[in-house]
């Protein structure tokens, strides 16, 4: 029996692809998780998706889904565009997307915003104007909620701050933020001097046994996004950044320190002003942020 009392979160990663029931009161009912690489193309894609749906919701109460995509979005986009951490949803319609769950009401959003949304709602950050939410995971991500709205810019773009030039390798190579700062970069940099086994998790468990290569590369982290936060509080000037994924979630003790090597990158006056929290939700925040766009 349909109630509006439950609604599927899908959220769609570049690790994973979680979809879980979810009710009102906004509490995981089920969740199934799979890895994001055994999606091979679109129509495996729409089809695993489905089997995920009814292995959270045999009973069927749910009649409205919260999709949220790593991509930019805007009301009134008609394909998906820009999906550089998940390479089959490229060109994908929404309305191919809705033909094929044609028995729901399916409801878009950009992962990162409904996050930044998520966070902002929860009472203690009831005084917040204005929060920017940064995800440090595969790739990186942010969204940005002036008074209570998702602020998505002209194009839908706004909050792509992995994609922050931080230099120029050479006069034809840009780098950005997430070619450095992303768990992917990390996990690359791991693999390098610990073999290909090795992953972000190595290296900061190096970092904290004194490892000197495993210093100068966290050092590295650290001035990159510092520079990211210091530039983002001039331009911006947030009430607070919120800081979440899985490299934040794991490291926690990470927050201290940004915010302490970032005061001294800003405007004086400005230094006292800055706060870093972490996120409420953790990893569930997407399921949870994708259902919340159906309530």
């Amino acid at each position: 029996m349909i109630c509006n009392n439950y609604a599927i979160g899908i959220d769609v990663g570049g690790t994973w692809v979680r979809v879980a029931l979810v009710d009102n009161g906004m509490r995981v009912i089920n969740k199934v998780v799979k890895k994001t690489s055994e999606f091979v193309d679109e129509l495996t894609y729409l089809t695993s998706l489905r089997k995920m749906i009814d292995q959270v919701d045999e009973s069927g109460v749910a009649s409205k889904i919260g999709m949220i995509v790593p991509t930019p979005y805007k009301e009134g986009m008609t394909h998906l565009q820009d999906a550089t951490n998940v390479g089959i949803l490229e060109g994908i319609t929404l309305q191919r997307i809705r033909d094929f769950f044609a028995d729901y009401d399916v409801y878009f959003e950009n992962d990162v915003n409904v996050v930044a949304l998520l966070e902002s709602k929860i009472p203690v950050r009831s005084r917040y104007e204005s929060l920017v939410y940064i995800t440090v995971s595969t790739g990186i991500g942010s969204g940005i909620i002036i008074n209570n709205q998702i602020w998505h810019g002209a194009n839908g773009y706004a909050g792509e701050v992995g994609n922050m030039i931080v230099s120029q390798r050479d006069k034809n190579v840009l780098c950005v933020l997430e070619d450095v700062c992303s768990g992917l970069a990390l996990d690359v940099a791991a693999q390098t001097f610990y073999g290909k086994n090795a992953t972000s998790k190595s290296l900061f468990e190096a970092y904290m046994m004194g490892d000197e290569w495993a210093i100068e590369t966290i050092d590295a982290w650290f001035e990159a996004f510092t520079d990211a936060l210091a530039s983002l509080m001039h331009v911006i000037n947030p009430d607070v950044f919120v800081l979440g994924g899985a490299v934040i979630d794991n490291n926690d003790w990470l927050i201290e320190e940004l915010l302490l090597k970032t005061r001294p990158k800003l405007f004086e006056n400005l230094r006292d002003q800055l706060v870093i929290e972490g996120s409420h939700y953790g990893s569930d925040s997407g399921i949870l942020g994708g259902a919340q766009l159906c309530f």
